[in-house]
């Protein structure tokens, strides 16, 4: 019983804890049904249960890329969301991708996933070394054939205290329950 308390408190800290000083890259979150200030090939899509948050999210397919020009602050953490489906199979190698103020980033390829695989949502973050006023890229490429597509899903994050809230309270009801 005594553990049951040491992780109810430990749970209740986590509740309670200031959150980090994380931000969510600004408009990833395409809840106003458009691409906003991105510019590029991709669409904003609306299907509750694919997005990771909210209604909305951003779909590059085939070999689309979507840009911004974003400020980011040296020290800073900046976040987002993202999910590559694979429409092919090996040798295609289908990848997806971001460039950063920090320069190219693979986020998932057919080889990493497996055939017709699924990343599920994936996190993605990165403090700057020095303040950033420039371009974000993300992409997708289809690699030695046009007869499938893969995808990628780009979303925003959920910011920390709300995470924290949902998984403490969760568990403080696990322990409720467990303890009657």
């Amino acid at each position: 019983m005594n553990k049951l308390r040491k992780l109810a408190l430990a749970c209740a800290f986590s509740i309670v804890a200031p959150a980090g000083s994380a931000a969510s890259v600004s408009g990833l979150d395409f809840e106003s049904g458009s691409l906003g200030n991105w510019i590029g090939s991709g669409t904003a899509v609306h299907d509750p249960l694919m997005a990771y948050q909210g209604d909305w999210y951003g779909q590059l397919e085939g070999n689309q890329g979507l840009f911004g020009t974003v400020s980011l602050s040296a020290g800073q953490r900046y976040e987002f969301m993202w999910r590559f489906i694979a429409g092919d199979y090996l040798p295609y190698n289908d990848s997806a991708f971001v460039v950063t103020d920090g320069g190219y980033n693979l986020l998932a390829s057919v080889a990493s996933v497996g055939n017709f695989g699924d990343s599920g949502w994936q996190y993605f973050s990165w403090v700057p070394a020095s303040n950033y006023s420039g371009p974000l890229f993300f992409g997708v490429s289809n690699l030695l054939d046009n007869s499938f597509n893969s995808k990628l899903l780009l979303d925003a994050a959920v910011p920390l205290p709300g995470a924290a809230l949902l998984f403490g309270s969760s568990l403080l009801g696990a322990l409720f329950y467990r303890r009657r």
